[in-house]
């Protein structure tokens, strides 16, 4: 997982400077960092806590590319064939275009659509199990598609809180590994739906 935030951290920062001619321009560059809750779909996931950053170019007067990356986690209850009991980890790395509805008042409210990929890495927790059978699963990394509402409230001049409530669509493939020292190795395939409600707030700053 570490290693996937690093590729992220580096295409951001690519990103920032093939985009600094267009920042010049427009002197609205913002940055943005949030927290809040992930609500997975799929029963045996409990919620979690989310937690990101990111920045936004204008696009237009009400329009706007956000780049945002985020990052929660969750204890799974194990539930048969699908996730066992163990740590689920998440972080997706999002595009999305927000459009304001106000952009000049103190209270600015927007719509939002996206897409984005997920990196996804489960870790198998305690099991009961003769000791030459061993589990381990996997479930693969990949698109996802967004769409949510917020709100902006101006605190100073270029320091806003916001709020969102966004849902993001992700259907994931995953393998059950079953290793036996006698009789080798079986895999066995199932879906996880990764599809997630997430409310979060933040504070942006414009420059």
């Amino acid at each position: 997982m570490m290693k996937h935030c690093s590729k992220i951290l580096i295409m951001l920062f690519l990103i920032f400077n093939l985009s600094f001619p267009v920042i010049a321009q427009v002197q609205k560059l913002s940055v943005h960092a949030h927290t809040g809750v992930a609500h997975p779909q799929e029963k045996n996931i409990p919620a979690g806590l989310e937690t990101g950053f990111g920045f936004s170019l204008p696009l237009a007067k009400s329009l706007s590319l956000s780049f945002d990356f985020s990052y929660w986690n969750s204890t799974t209850e194990k539930q048969a064939g699908k996730l066992m009991a163990g740590k689920l980890e998440m972080a997706p790395f999002l595009l999305t275009l927000e459009y304001f509805s106000f952009k000049e008042n103190w209270v600015n409210p927007y719509l939002l659509c996206g897409a984005g990929f997920i990196f996804s890495s489960f870790k198998v927790g305690q099991y009961i199990s003769i000791p030459e059978v061993t589990f381990r699963q996997k479930i693969e990394n990949g698109p996802a598609v967004l769409f949510g509402v917020g709100t902006t409230i101006r605190i100073v001049k270029n320091l806003f809180l916001f709020g969102e409530g966004k849902y993001l669509y992700r259907q994931a493939a995953g393998k059950t590994i079953i290793t036996d020292m006698n009789l080798g190795t079986l895999t066995e395939e199932f879906s996880v739906n990764l599809s997630s409600f997430i409310f979060h707030l933040g504070a942006r700053y414009f420059f």
